[in-house]
This record gives structure tokens, sequence and C-alpha cells, in this order.
């Protein structure tokens, strides 16, 4: 099992998006594409090529119970208006690395945010008990005490929410395929 905790050693900047229970045609669809949006496969240095010259590029694929799309240096699953229409009858999540710190999550249910937090925030979700399900998460994976603890880096608390996100969702991504196989992709342009 691969999780996604090593997303920051393989890029250094991305956005991850994850919805359950639905497949890429569908993503594509709740993210305002038709199906002649996905444009041929593409390996992860051809998407930062296309996302550089031309338009942001999101790679697309499947893993268990989740789609994902995987944009490197852009952040369309980051908006709201897009995990609410992705998460409508499911749930989404969707980390953003900008490639400057902070990092953010967030995670949608039914077509409403439940949490949009960064790992510096986690004494703050926790304290506000909103949402309350992450509490005990946010603790045992290190990110609460107060914040990201004294003299450790934004890269390790990134690391330890990623590893959150994979002990409590069941995240599991195909490391050496998505740095080196070609994935389905679709350019964001305005939908």
């Amino acid at each position: 099992m691969d999780g996604i905790h090593w997303l920051p050693e393989d890029f250094d900047a991305y956005c991850l998006l994850l919805v359950r229970g639905i497949d890429v045609n569908e993503l594509v669809a709740r993210l305002g594409y038709g199906g002649q949006a996905v444009l041929p496969s593409m390996t992860s240095g051809e998407a930062f090529e296309h996302s550089t010259d031309k338009a942001p590029v999101a790679r697309l694929g499947t893993k268990g119970n989740w789609a994902f799309s995987l944009e490197q240096w852009s952040a369309e699953g980051m908006e709201a208006r897009a995990a609410r229409r992705v998460s409508v009858g499911t749930e989404c999540i969707a980390v953003l690395n900008s490639g400057m710190p902070p990092v953010w999550f967030m995670h949608a249910v039914d077509g409403e945010i439940v949490a949009f937090f960064e790992p510096s925030d986690a004494q703050e979700v926790v304290d506000e008990s909103a949402p309350g399900m992450y509490a005990s998460e946010l603790v045992a994976a290190g990110l609460v005490a107060a914040g990201v603890p004294e003299g450790e880096s934004e890269e390790s608390s990134e690391v330890l929410l990623l590893k959150l996100v994979e002990q409590h969702f069941g995240v599991d991504l195909p490391r050496s395929s998505l740095r080196s196989a070609p994935f389905p992709a679709i350019a964001f342009t305005s939908a």
C-alpha cells in the first residue's frame, strides 16, 4: 500500500481531489465537463508541460473506492464550488500544496463543506469541535498540541496530514504509476 504521504516527495506542488464511489467519467461530468474534454493519456511530465504552456491539467483515475484528480501547479480541485458539486450524494476530499505554505485540507459531504483547514489550525478544529469526527484523529496524527510543533517543518505537518487522510479515509494511490505512467487527463477551462 503506497498511501498518499509520498506526494510531497514526488510533486513540488499539487492538488489532489478524491471522490468516493464514482468513476472517472462521472468525475469529469461532476467537474462540469463532457467526455470530449478528456485528453489523451499523459505522463506526469507531459501534464506539467501542458499546465505551464497551455492550461491547467488534472490526471484522472480510480483506486479502490475513490476517483481521483491530481493536478500539478493548479488548484481547480480545491475550489469550494467544485467540492460542493462533486460531493453530491457522496463525499470528496481535497488536499492542496501550492508550493508555498500552508497546505490545505477540505472535506465535503453531500454538497456541504464539513472541514476546511491547514495543519497549523488543527488545534482550532479540535477546540471548536467542528467537525468532531476529526478531533481524535488530529490528536493521534500529531497535528494537535499547539498546531505544528516548534522546530517542525511545514513539510512534516503536510506528511502528517496526508497520513491522517490515508488512515481516516482509506486512501491509497499508485505511486510508481503516477510518477511515470500515462493517465487520462482533463484540461481546465471555463466550465
